[in-house]
């Protein structure tokens, strides 16, 4: 059988496997923030896990960034009602 990359995670212990160890690199990460010695160049990046924070809360504003975007560059599902391709009348198809 040949190996295929976009089946890989089909089977529900390999994607759990590759979450629990991404799960305990983050742990990792963030307790050893705790021993390194820092040179920082601004006063907050000295607190304890300062990228951290910072990237969970930027990553969290991006995403509702984005929701809040939908909300004013969303179209409706006819949006393009006549001009789509599925639109279309395909002839002889009609008694099936």
């Amino acid at each position: 059988m040949k190996f295929n990359p976009f089946l890989f995670f089909e089977k529900r212990g390999r994607l759990r496997a590759v979450l629990i160890a991404f799960i305990f690199l983050c742990v990792c990460l963030f307790a050893v923030d705790f021993f390194g010695k820092r040179y920082v160049y601004f006063e907050i990046e000295g607190v304890y896990n300062f990228y951290s924070i910072y990237g969970f809360i930027m990553f969290s504003i991006i995403i509702f960034g984005s929701r809040l975007l939908r909300f004013f560059l969303g179209r409706p599902e006819n949006f393009y009602d006549k001009k789509a391709v599925d639109s279309e009348e395909y002839p002889g198809l009609e008694g099936k």
